[in-house]
C-alpha cells in the first residue's frame, strides 16, 4: 500500500509534533556536525569549509530548485521573501520563538560541541550563511541575503537583511554556481 492509499487521520498534540520535529531536526544537526567533523580529521578546516561550502550550495540550489518548482505549480511568484515563505519546505512549527537561543534546534544541538570541538565554532554558522543565502538567490534570482545575527554566535534569535543584487540578478550566486 502507498502513501497515496493511506489516510492519515487524528490529530496530535502540538507539545508531541514540537517534540518530533526537534528529534528529526537534532538527527539532521548531529550528521552535520559528524560529517564536518570526519572531513576536519581528514583535510584540515580550510578544506573541510570548501568541501562543506559546496555540499551546502548544492543542498541549496536543489531544494530552492524544488520549491520554485512547487511555487510555480500553485501558480505563485517567485520575486519576493514572501513568495518564499509562502512554499518553504522547513517545519517552521519546531521552531520555536520564545525559547530564544534554543529557538532552533539545529543550533540547541550545534552548540553542545563547542567546547570540545572550538573549530565548529566556525562551520556550524556557516551552514546557517550558506543554505538560507542560497536558497533565496536561486528561489528568487534577483535577491541575496546577508545574516546580521546569528545564535550559534550570539544572541536570542536570527535576523537577516534581504537585498537586490545585481550579481545574482547576473546568475552569480555567492557561495556557488549552477552547473
Amino acid at each position: 500500500m502507498g502513501k497515496e492509499n493511506y489516510k492519515i487521520t487524528g490529530t496530535v498534540p502540538r507539545e508531541l509534533m514540537v517534540d518530533e520535529i526537534r528529534k528529526a531536526a537534532r538527527q539532521f544537526a548531529m550528521l552535520y556536525f559528524h560529517f564536518c567533523d570526519v572531513l576536519q580529521k581528514l583535510y584540515g578546516l580550510e578544506k573541510t569549509k570548501e568541501i562543506v561550502r559546496q555540499t551546502v550550495f548544492e543542498l541549496g540550489a536543489d531544494r530552492s530548485d524544488q520549491l520554485r518548482e512547487k511555487a510555480h505549480k500553485l501558480g505563485k511568484e517567485t520575486e519576493t521573501v514572501e513568495d518564499f515563505m509562502s512554499v518553504i519546505d522547513l517545519p517552521l512549527c519546531g521552531w520555536i520563538p520564545e525559547w530564544g537561543a534554543d529557538h532552533c534546534p539545529y543550533a540547541e544541538t550545534w552548540r553542545k560541541y563547542y567546547d570540545e570541538y572550538p573549530w565548529f565554532r566556525e562551520l556550524a554558522p556557516y551552514y546557517c550563511d550558506v543554505i538560507d543565502t542560497t536558497t533565496i538567490e536561486n528561489f528568487s534570482r534577483h535577491l541575496s541575503h546577508k545574516l546580521t545575527q546569528n545564535v550559534l554566535i550570539e544572541g536570542e534569535s536570527c535576523e537577516r537583511n534581504y537585498f537586490e543584487s545585481e550579481e545574482v540578478k547576473k546568475g552569480n550566486y555567492t557561495y556557488g554556481s549552477k552547473e
